[in-house]
Formats: structure tokens, sequence, C-alpha cells
């Protein structure tokens, strides 16, 4: 029991300062300071919707009925009036579309929440609209809850509570929470700190084309924790990653495979 536990402990104080460095800014050291937004996870002023056109699809059977198709269209004029910087309008349509369950709008009411774009900010108003969201069983909502509360961002601080959204995100398929749910089992933060289930999360969403998960990989790989050590393994992974748009993981291909002419 003791040489066990004294391996992990050799393992925790390599990897771990490893895996701060290399993701420079990303989840593990969000968790370690408080202001930190996670690379993974970067809210912006954008005038765009906050999910993908196939995170879109995850949410068009949740919307289904008579209602539909107005929620839709005001959820759309709405985001035309947001790009346009017709705030109140934009506010008043997509709300008339979350209230009427288009989930969309509802995630879209809670970036806007947390920017603070064409709303005074509130992190407290951005949750309770992600809480909506999440208590739908939207994998969006649910992740975005789970970061709140990784974060202490409108709401107290929970590491169980970021666990348990995060996992309920990421056993739903969502890449950006099946790699934050394992960056948790790095670090053993709502969680018990298991490097091999780290992986298996981060492989989850890797084959999934998530080229951050794709990166931990490499890196996970290359010093050998969770998995057996393979840097021809990493290198594989990191160019993936690469491919997948990882920033990170270009310089990490390059320090394994040396400059070439």
């Amino acid at each position: 029991m003791w040489d066990k536990g004294r391996k992990m402990g050799m393992q925790t104080g390599r990897f771990l300062p490893v895996m701060l460095l290399a993701l420079a800014g990303g989840v593990i050291a969000g968790m370690a300071m408080a202001e930190t937004v996670p690379a993974l996870e970067v809210e912006t002023k954008k005038k765009v919707v906050v999910v993908s056109p196939a995170d879109e699809a995850m949410h068009e059977e949740e919307n289904a009925g008579d209602s539909f198709a107005t929620s839709k269209a005001d959820y759309e004029k709405g985001m035309a009036a947001q790009s346009q910087r017709y705030h109140s309008r934009a506010l008043e349509l997509l709300t008339r579309s979350a209230d009427a369950g288009y989930v969309v709008a509802i995630l879209e009411l809670g970036r806007m929440y947390v920017a603070g774009d064409g709303v005074i900010q509130n992190k407290e108003t951005a949750f309770s609209w992600y809480k909506k969201a999440a208590d739908k069983g939207d994998p969006v909502g649910e992740y975005k809850i789970g970061m709140m509360y990784l974060r202490g961002r409108g709401v107290r601080r929970s590491y169980d509570e970021a666990a348990a959204w995060l996992k309920k995100a990421a056993d739903q398929g969502y890449p950006r929470a099946q790699t934050n749910y394992g960056s948790l089992h790095l670090a053993g933060l709502g969680v018990d700190q298991d490097f091999v289930e780290a992986v298996a999360w981060f492989r989850k969403a890797a084959e999934r084309n998530y080229g951050e998960a794709q990166y931990l990989m490499g890196v996970a790989y290359e010093f050998g924790e969770g998995v057996a050590q393979d840097k021809d393994v990493a290198k594989e992974w990191y160019r993936k990653a690469v491919k997948n748009g990882s920033g990170n993981a270009s310089g990490s291909l390059y320090r394994l495979e040396g400059y070439k002419r």
C-alpha cells in the first residue's frame, strides 16, 4: 500500500506541473485561479450563437411541437436584432423564444448575461438561464452549469456539483464536458484522483475529434500517465489535435519531432 501511495505521489508531483504548464490557462489552471477563464471554454462578446451547428442539432427534438416554428423564428429574429445592436428588441424576442422552451435561445440568454452582451452583466441571471436548459436535460446547459460551479461564477463554488453536472453532459457525449470531467479526475476535485479514468474521458472526446482532448491524449502518452508511455502514439495524437485546431499541440509536436528542414 505504501509503495502504491508513493508511486501515485511521484506521478502526481511529476504530471500535474507538466499539465499546468502545458494547458497554459486551461481547465486545471482555471481550477487553481478563480478568475481564470479556461481556454477550453472562453466567453466572448461575439454576436453569434454560443453553440455550434452540431450542438444546435442536439436541441431540435427538445423543441418539437406546435410552438416550435414560432419559437425558432423568434430566436432567429432576436439574433438578427442582436447582430444589428438592437439590444432591447433582441432581448424581447430571445426571452419570448426561451420562455416557449427553445433551448438554443435559453443558452444564448445565458451567454449574453455572462458576457454583458446587450444586457447588464449578471452571472447569477446567466446561471438561472443555463439551469433552465440543464433541467431540460440539455448537455450544453449541463456543461455550462458544471463550469459555473467549477469557477464559482454566479453560484457558490462547488467541485462536487461541478463534477455531477459535467458528468451528466459527458454521459450524453458532449466532448467539452468529457474533457473537463476528465480534468477533474486529474486534479481530484469533486471526484477521486484517477489518471486512468481521466484518460478514458479524454479518449471519448478525442474520438469525437475534439482537438483539446486529442492534445491531452498526446500529453498522457508522452509522459506515460494513465497509459503506457509511447511517444510515437503521442505524436499521432498531437498531429490530430493540430488538425482539429488545438492551440497547444503544435509546440508539443515540434518538441517531439524536432526541427525538420
